[in-house]
């Protein structure tokens, strides 16, 4: 193993690595753009069938990268990057296949295909990163605060798919891009599920993080970013609370898990190594 661990070591991922990958997110995000002016159905299912090729081969290129380094692919802002695409689009072709519930293909590949070209002008690490050695619930905690963000962009998709098809059943446009949409009430429960898996993922990784920050010196540790993803938690808990009450349904759950997206975005951001 020794052989091919510096094999790889001397090919790290490049910057054209990963411009290649999101192009074919963005060529699936173009042919699903263009599906309602055919007919035929042909390119929506070509960018559907673009879609899973594009995610399996970042899958392989974090494995990759995970061989590479002997670590989790999330040591650098370009590799958090890169999983948060991982796991948007891993997740969007999950309730495809598993609920029968497809998000628009071009709002998820443009997304990831955003990811991707910004990583890839951030540049990916070339040296073992994360240390979790005698630790090994921090992998844990940052694996689960990655899905929480990519469960909470799904959401983000989500609610904005719901609000668009809304606005168009009120002015009776089913035409054009409102055709790609898919209908309220499987939008409104796979919003629901998914808020709810954000509680529990955030809430897990919050538990594993705030009890390795009372283990060690507290100036050491960046409290901002605990702060706002207790924040987030906090406004994923009351939305789900509202929305068991019946005091949030339909549009108005879908404008609060919008809003609920804006300190998560706060959260990332000061998740990202490059930033602490």
């Amino acid at each position: 193993m020794l052989p091919l661990a510096a094999e790889l070591a001397a090919h790290p991922l490049t910057r054209d690595c990963l411009l290649g990958c999101a192009s074919v997110f963005l060529t699936a995000a173009l042919l699903d753009g263009l599906a309602p002016r055919d007919t035929s159905g042909k390119l929506q299912a070509s960018g559907v069938w673009l879609l899973r090729g594009g995610w399996v081969l970042l899958t392989t290129m974090l494995a990759y990268q995970g061989l590479r380094t002997h670590s989790l692919p999330i040591a650098s802002a370009a590799e958090v990057l890169l999983s948060i695409a991982w796991g948007v689009s891993g997740l969007a072709l999950f309730l495809d296949l598993t609920f029968n519930h497809r998000l628009p293909t071009w709002a998820i590949a443009g997304t990831t295909a955003l990811c991707l070209v910004a990583a890839a002008f951030l540049g990916v690490v070339n040296h073992p990163g994360l240390d979790t050695t005698g630790k090994p619930l921090i992998a844990i905690h940052v694996g689960a605060a990655i899905l929480a963000y990519c469960v909470l962009g799904a959401q983000a998709l989500n609610s904005a798919a719901y609000l668009l098809q809304d606005r168009a059943l009120a002015r009776h446009q089913f035409g054009g891009m409102y055709a790609l949409l898919p209908a309220l009430v499987p939008l409104d429960r796979i919003g629901a599920q998914l808020m709810g898996a954000a509680v529990w993922l955030l809430g897990l990784s919050l538990v594993i993080g705030a009890t390795d920050w009372g283990q060690r010196d507290l100036a050491a540790v960046a409290a901002p970013k605990l702060i706002a993803a207790l924040i987030t938690w906090l406004a994923c808990c009351w939305t789900v609370v509202q929305r068991r009450r019946q005091h949030l349904q339909g549009a108005s759950f879908a404008r609060a898990s919008l809003l609920v997206a804006i300190p998560a975005l706060i959260a990332l951001y000061l998740s990202l190594p490059a930033s602490r």
